[in-house]
């Protein structure tokens, strides 16, 4: 077949490809049998001898517009023409979909249409068609693909087998100077061991004086803190001294004052007594400040000192810091060292590429000398190894003539009780052959006596009891087979006869509850073989309002759904259940569907309890309590509840 055809043909014959092809109708059945009693699925046979297929005579139209009838198309044996025929007789291959459709108009859709990239007319008018993805046009064209990739895989191979002699050839040829390498790595490991603990000293005297100069800049904040405090204290003492010498002022014009009306005015004794104990409280309180004056001249002394401290402190720091500088420069002195040190190192490593190719050149002559050396040790190794080899078969053929002749003599002991020294006394016999006969002759009728069992009559009464009970046992397994085998048949029979009823009775509630729910158009269902009806496949054919009969496989995602709705109520109006779960059967429904579902469901809510999960509004506007799940914290699952039906 043409690789053009692939897509088209393999398009057209579709489930058809998987059909197998017997020679005649008893060999089909057979099978059919076979594959019922297994219960390995269903296939589809087409029997050579009763398919007849028949080709298109005339086809309309322009001949440019047509590529030809499928079946003429491709190429296959006389034997299977009337299949070929029967599958492909009645397709025509044309380039695209518009020249389909033409083609198909001016025939009157009495044919098959397929294009090239796989798009189908049928004779209903129904167009197939869409991306055909590349693993899915494989089969017929399989055989040309599997020839291709073993192509590619053997090359692959190829290229593996290649590579790894490349991989070998690198491995050989490194092994030279890994200890070289080795040795050179282990130099530098050392240096930047070396390096990274001066660094590490280095970092840490730099994390050292940045601690020191954190440590200043508190001392110096603390320093104008006391600064500032010994400001405050000052201006305090000095306003307390001026308050004191007030004080004072005013006690002495008191007393004054006393001293000259004492004597005049001894009715004033009352507020002379309260003057006193107001000079007493004005005393007690200038001894306070007095006190106060102590305690702030012993802080001024103790924050001078701790300035004094502070100095010092800040002196020796400061020399610290000195130290560490100069310690810093030698380490900066020691880093270029090692940098010098480095460099060196790395233009050794330069240099010793050269070396290592001396070495290899040296290395090779050594192997071809060791080489020569090998090859003379092995040939006299090898002219040792012949004759230890023949030592060895000498002695084997020694070891088996001695075992031989152990064997005749131990033989010679068990069949006739004689040694060799006691053979002298035996004549040869004139025809050696005649005697082994007559001997062997005479071994065969004692072996075919056999030996003397005593034992033989008590075991034969054991036989024959364990055989007399065996067989009661067998004829009692073969009644019992013979009820169960017709139990079996019974209740398959009755089966049947139920299994008719209700489903004429579901056919029934079908067409009623589809007309209700679509709002008119037929439904029903058939068995796909009545001969065998409790293992044959279920036809659902539909017929919505303004639409033409059709397997339910035809219909939108929508009318599926609402099919199988349908197909539900009718199977519960035969034998309502007390309690029935729907989870989310209206979510390919449209709103206004959804709305006919939800009046439809309240009918049967006097028979059943249902549970309806669902997102749909027109299903929760319809139900009686609807109950939510929500999550106000994380973790925590909360429900609720609202009765929208007062009862």
């Amino acid at each position: 077949m043409p690789e053009t055809y692939q897509t088209a043909i393999e398009m057209a014959l579709g489930a058809s490809m998987q059909n197998i092809v017997t020679d005649t109708e008893e060999e089909a059945k057979k099978l059919v049998e076979y594959l019922r009693q297994n219960k390995l699925g269903r296939a589809s046979f087409l029997p050579i001898s009763s398919v007849k297929g028949k080709k298109l005579d005339k086809i309309k139209g322009k001949n440019e517009y047509i590529l030809g009838v499928a079946s003429d198309l491709i190429k296959y044996d006389k034997k299977y023409e009337q299949i070929i025929l029967n599958l492909l007789g009645r397709t025509v291959i044309v380039k695209n979909m518009d020249i389909a459709i033409k083609v198909a108009k001016e025939n009157d859709y009495s044919f098959r249409i397929v294009t090239i990239d796989g798009d189908l007319i049928n004779p209903s008018g129904a167009i197939t068609g869409g991306f055909v993805g590349t693993k899915t046009v494989n089969i017929l064209g399989r055989s040309k693909e599997i020839e291709t990739l073993a192509k590619d895989i053997q090359g692959l191979k190829q290229n593996i087998e290649d590579i790894k002699r490349q991989k070998e050839h690198i491995i050989q040829e490194s092994e030279n100077v890994f200890q070289e390498v080795e040795n050179i790595k282990s130099n530098i490991q050392k240096v930047e061991i070396q390096l990274s603990v001066e660094k590490q000293k280095n970092e840490t005297i730099i994390e050292n004086i940045q601690r020191i100069n954190r440590n200043i800049e508190k001392i110096k904040q603390d320093i104008q803190v006391s600064e500032n405090q010994k400001i405050e204290f000052e201006r305090l003492i000095e306003e307390n001294n001026k308050r004191k010498d007030e004080i004072n002022e005013k006690n002495k014009s008191l007393e004054e004052f006393i001293n000259q009306n004492a004597e005049q005015n001894k009715t004033l004794t009352k507020e002379i007594d309260d003057l006193n104990f107001d000079i007493t409280n004005l005393k007690i309180s200038v001894s306070s400040f007095d006190e106060s004056e102590n305690s702030i001249n012993e802080i001024t002394n103790m924050i001078n000192k701790e300035i004094e401290s502070n100095k010092q402190k800040i002196l020796s720091r400061e020399q610290e810091v000195e130290n560490i500088k100069q310690e810093i420069i030698n380490l900066e002195e020691k880093i270029k060292e090692n940098n010098v040190s480095i460099e060196k190192i790395t233009s050794e490593l330069s240099n010793s590429g050269e070396n290592i190719e001396k070495l290899k050149e040296e290395r090779i002559k050594s192997n071809e000398k060791l080489a020569l050396k090998e090859q003379e040790q092995a040939e006299q190794f090898t002219k040792l190894e012949e004759i230890k080899a023949q030592m060895i078969k000498i002695d084997l053929k020694k070891t088996k003539t001695e075992e031989d002749l152990n064997s005749q003599i131990n033989a010679l002991w068990e069949e006739y009780e004689l040694t060799p020294n006691a053979t002298g006394d035996f004549a040869k016999p004139q025809n050696v052959s005649m005697t082994q006969k007559k001997v062997n002759d005479i071994r065969a009728d004692l072996r075919a006596l056999g030996s003397v069992n005593v034992d033989s009559i008590e075991e034969y009464k054991a036989l024959k009891e364990r055989y007399d009970f065996m067989s009661e046992q067998r004829l009692d397994l073969e009644n019992t087979m013979a009820k169960l085998r017709k139990m079996i048949v019974d209740i398959t029979n009755e089966m049947k006869v139920i299994f008719k009823e209700k489903f004429e009775i579901i056919n029934k509630n079908f067409g009623e509850v589809f007309s209700e729910l679509f709002g008119g158009g037929k439904a029903e269902i058939s068995l796909e073989d009545e001969n065998n009806i409790l293992e044959c496949g279920i036809n659902i054919n539909v017929q919505p309002p303004g639409k033409k009969l059709q397997s339910m496989t035809l219909l939108s995602g929508g009318e599926k759904a609402f099919t199988a709705i349908a197909l539900l109520f009718a199977i519960l109006k035969m034998s309502p259940a007390p309690f029935c779960v729907l989870d989310e059967i209206e979510a390919a429904l449209d709103d206004v569907n959804v709305y006919r579902y939800a009046e439809f469901l309240k009918k049967f809510a006097g028979d059943t309890q249902f549970l309806v999960i669902t997102h749909r509004k027109g299903t929760m506007e319809s139900a009686d309590t609807v109950y939510g799940v929500t999550m106000e914290e994380n973790g925590i699952s909360k429900l609720l509840s609202m009765k929208l039906k007062q009862s």
